[in-house]
């Protein structure tokens, strides 16, 4: 991206609060700030775009200053094209009304949770609302969701290279990697129906 207006001018370097230049220290300094903001207790709601939004702004606020924002530019990654901007809303709407359709995915057993929560994972993945941070603000949604469906998700229990290729497979509808990989971060016995 030539004209990416979140860059620093002729570099890779997205602009920061922070006002760094290299890569790897602003990579280090981001991850130690957005995991003080995840323990400090995400933003809930209602598992639409505005939720995510928060999630973001929350996660990212110490280190941009369009956390939170819908990006305003295209963005693609190891040759796959993410959701145009445009129709950012239109996909979360959609999402979030197949969510509720299905009660926000209570009542279900962990294997059930994990296929399902895996289309809808895979779905805001390819929604991808964000100039940056898309991945982290979605682990934080899925916590939440599995929650409240009565479920212990942990995110340092997925194997990133497993959660990569899940995350391709997804983008070409193909779910059954990202349920696989869910299913691996919940706690619990397989066949368990939780009540929440």
């Amino acid at each position: 991206m030539t004209d990416d207006p979140y860059r620093y001018p002729g570099t890779s370097i997205l602009r920061n609060l922070l006002g760094f230049r290299i890569q790897s220290e602003l990579d280090r300094v981001e991850r130690l700030l957005v995991q003080l903001r995840i323990e400090e207790g995400t933003p809930s709601g209602k598992f639409d775009l505005a939720h995510l939004q928060a999630i973001h702004r929350h996660l990212f606020q110490d280190i941009f200053d369009w956390a939170g924002e819908v990006r305003r530019v295209e963005i693609s990654k190891g040759g796959s094209q993410f959701q145009f901007r445009q129709f950012i809303s239109t996909g979360m709407a959609d999402v979030h009304k197949r969510l509720a359709a299905a009660k926000f995915l209570q009542g279900l057993r962990r294997d059930q949770f994990a296929e399902k929560a895996g289309e809808i994972i895979g779905d805001v993945n390819y929604v991808h609302p964000f100039r940056e941070g898309n991945g982290r603000t979605q682990l934080e949604y899925l916590r939440q969701l599995a929650d409240q469906a009565g479920h212990d998700f942990s995110a340092a229990k997925l194997d990133p290279a497993q959660w990569l290729l899940a995350s391709r497979s997804a983008h070409r509808g193909e779910y059954k990697l990202m349920s696989a990989a869910i299913r691996s971060a919940l706690e619990g016995k397989e066949g368990e129906v939780v009540n929440p």
